[in-house]
């Protein structure tokens, strides 16, 4: 099997850039210019990083303003044919829209797209801006805007009306149960598949983050979760149903990504993948933190990976599920960077 190169040639002037302004009430977006000498090529190697080459005379990894995120290998089939492959750019003109951004964890998502270079766009339920009166580095608030209207996953209509207005490329659904965001089954079940939902209709990349052991109903971890009463009372198996529907609604393009996260910890963690471990199976978890989170978040909308869950945690705090279970799956993996924990992660079956 070969492959073929996937080109893309932006000739606009230079434009002045004024992400995420909003003028009359309106949404404006964003431009981001480029020399009209400039070819801007997406080369995707075997393993499946992207990198940006100008000219045919550098090339560099795509970590910069504009990126392409998910751009998977068209692989040239013996009898010439070529298989359809999704595209996901992560620009001013395509953010990458943040739902439940007012959350810790959208926030931190939305701070780590910046780090990157993607443009983020936070989504929240109330329409306020998480970052108004949080001072940002320039590099950090330059790409990261908000849409000022209220997103309400448990309104399909609304929520896919947010997500076309914005262009968005890519949705990263932080959203959950809250005493004021409505019950478990309202946001974590019913809000996901909506989100699922909107992603098919705008062909846009799916981060769902769902929690640990969702899947393991006799584990410790399930029962104490799944019994917190309240707009949280059965989460865990909310949680679930909102991942099956993310895999029913998306089982043609398989654009998803599902992302279970053991017990978060709001402490900054600096030491970036390094103790992160990544895991399949639903037998194995533990800690981690929201930075971390974020960390693996992105990465797996960078990896290329579609159609795949996974557990994470701090390798430190690996713990088996349930007694009978292994301490090692034998699918775990490491990496020093966030994207490259998704190396070898094996699609849903």
């Amino acid at each position: 099997m070969s492959f073929i190169l996937i080109c893309i040639i932006l000739t606009s002037p230079i434009q002045s850039f004024s992400f995420g302004d909003v003028t009359a009430g309106k949404w404006n977006r964003g431009h981001v210019g480029f020399n009209n000498a400039a070819v801007l090529k997406s080369i995707v190697s075997n393993n499946g990083e992207a990198y940006e080459a100008v000219d045919d005379t550098s090339r560099r990894k795509v970590f910069s303003r504009t990126v392409l995120v998910g751009a998977f290998l068209w692989p040239q089939i013996g009898d010439g044919s070529i298989a359809k492959a999704l595209v996901v750019e992560a620009t001013a003109e395509n953010p990458v829209a943040v739902i439940g951004g007012g959350g810790r964890t959208g926030m931190e998502v939305a701070q780590e797209l910046a780090k990157e270079g993607l443009y983020a766009v936070t989504m929240t339920r109330d329409g306020r801006d998480p970052f108004q009166i949080i001072k940002l580095p320039p590099d950090i608030k330059s790409h990261i805007a908000h849409y000022p209207d209220s997103v309400n996953v448990r309104q399909a209509d609304n929520l896919l009306k947010a997500l076309d207005n914005v262009h968005a490329s890519a949705i990263i659904f932080c959203a959950s149960a809250s005493s004021r965001g409505g019950s478990a089954f309202e946001v974590d079940d019913e809000g996901a598949g909506n989100a699922a939902q909107a992603a098919l209709s705008i062909n846009a990349r799916l981060v769902l983050i769902s929690a640990l052991a969702v899947d393991k109903p006799e584990s410790k971890s399930y029962k104490v979760t799944n019994s917190l009463g309240g707009n949280l009372d059965k989460i865990m198996d909310a949680k679930l149903n909102g991942e099956n529907r993310v895999r029913s609604i998306l089982k043609k393009t398989m654009n998803y990504v599902i992302i279970r996260p053991g017990p978060l910890v709001s402490k900054k963690m600096n030491n970036g993948a390094s103790d992160i471990e990544i895991n399949q199976g639903d037998m194995v978890g533990g800690g981690i933190s929201r930075s971390e989170l974020a960390g693996v978040t992105v990465g797996a909308l960078m990896s290329g990976k579609r159609g795949v869950t996974v557990e994470v945690y701090r390798t430190s705090t690996r713990t088996k599920l349930q007694p009978e279970f292994d301490k090692y799956s034998g699918m775990e993996a490491t990496s020093d960077k966030y994207v490259g924990l998704f190396k070898n992660v094996k699609p849903d079956t």
